[in-house]
């Protein structure tokens, strides 16, 4: 796996954050559609990576939404940054996988934002850069302390 290209446009921020996904069909509303709380795996400024040990909410899939629908999207909430308004987008499921990585069964899936809603693209760049920051930050301190012994 390591020698395969890298088909990623963007870098990505290892990151765990609470995201509430609700899914949407363009053009219906569903009425008390249900929510659904799950942890990202990383994100980047063109999408998330999330985890679940469930592709189903409620009998709606993640994957295809419900049954008849079309153009099934997920609305993402996402509490980037605490002082400020909630991140919010309408993303894509791309890809989903079982995670090898995890003792216990878990999903891996790909959302690509198709829409971010207010100053939220902005929002997610300071969020980026300032983690990011802090995890260079963070490993040049572990690469200090390993020389220093």
């Amino acid at each position: 796996m390591g020698n395969e290209l890298e088909k990623r446009k963007f870098q990505r921020l290892e990151y765990p954050l609470e995201v509430t996904v609700e899914v949407v069909s363009v053009g219906e509303v569903l009425k008390s559609p249900p929510l659904l709380h799950i942890k990202s795996r990383n994100i980047s400024k063109a999408g998330i990576c999330l985890e679940t040990k469930s592709l189903e909410v409620n009998g709606i899939s993640l994957l295809s939404g419900r049954p008849g629908a079309r153009e099934n999207r997920l609305h993402l909430s996402i509490g980037l940054i605490p002082e400020e308004p909630t991140f919010e987008a309408i993303g894509e499921l791309c890809w989903y996988d079982v995670a090898r990585d995890t003792p216990e069964f878990m999903y891996h899936m790909g959302i690509e934002f198709i829409d971010i809603k207010g100053a939220g693209r902005e929002q997610l760049a300071r969020f980026l850069k300032k983690h990011k920051i802090d995890s260079i930050t963070g490993k040049l301190s572990d690469i200090r302390k390993f020389w220093r012994k």
